[in-house]
């Protein structure tokens, strides 16, 4: 209880502080207060594992921000209360199950899904800023636009290990999680999987042979999973795969 009453202030003057800067919506931040609060409460390590995750992403969606804005990519106007459910969900998840069962591997499943959430993030702001004409993950002769889900570049896969790499060393740094490899690994192969839900089973639109994840008059939609929805369940799957294979 004493834990609470300085974190989940702090929290919440982060969150604000977030808000004021434009990295959060303002539903954004209450579900960011709560998530956060939840995770803090959890475990000191993990809520710090998903305040590198919220800054590194924070800062990597500015690059190119003003291209991406004129390229209709919503992540530039702050992330909402959905994309914040979506990413924190099976973080939190896995870190109350830690609480209520004791077991060390779904702390390790937790720190996972914020390598997911890492590996996803980095993939998409630094890919889109500056990989190019993105190739359709799973037929890769096909190109997609920018920013158009289960598009794949050179160097949004680069950036995405090393988003994934980047939360498995601060989880080692920090005592939380698996082997570093393992927490990596997974990491990426969860926006691996990811990318893969996104061209398969995510909502798009697609009128005239283009492709668009925005809704228009007269084009036909396809798939029925929303990104939120893709990015909880990618999250979910490596996160449990993560302590079965443990």
């Amino acid at each position: 209880m004493e834990l609470s009453l300085i974190v989940v202030p702090s929290i919440a003057a982060l969150a604000l502080l977030a808000l004021k800067k434009g990295f959060l919506t303002v539903r954004g931040t209450v579900s960011a207060i709560v998530v956060g609060s939840a995770v803090a409460v959890v475990h000191m390590g993990l809520f710090l594992l998903l305040v590198a995750f919220f800054v590194s992403s924070s800062l990597l969606t500015r690059l190119r921000a003003e291209w991406k804005r004129a390229m209709g990519l919503k992540d530039v106007s702050g992330r909402s209360l959905r994309q914040v459910a979506g990413v924190g969900t099976p973080i939190a998840v896995f870190g109350l199950l830690y609480v209520a069962t004791g077991d060390s591997r779904l702390l390790g499943a937790a720190a996972v899904a914020v390598a997911v959430a890492n590996a996803d993030t980095w993939a998409s702001e630094v890919g889109v800023a500056y990989g190019g004409r993105p190739r359709h993950i799973l037929a890769p002769w096909r190109t997609l636009e920018p920013g158009v889900s289960g598009g794949v570049t050179l160097v949004g896969t680069a950036a995405s290990f090393a988003g994934a790499l980047f939360i498995a060393l601060f989880a080692q740094l920090l005592g939380v999680g698996g082997p570093l490899w393992k927490v990596a690994i997974f990491g990426y192969l969860g926006e691996v999987l990811d990318s893969v839900l996104g061209a398969t089973l995510q909502i798009k639109y697609i009128c005239n042979g283009k492709v668009s994840e925005s809704p228009v008059a007269g084009c036909k939609r396809r798939g029925f999973l929303s990104n939120e929805t893709v990015n909880l369940v990618s999250g979910l799957v490596v996160g449990t795969l993560f302590v079965i294979t443990v």
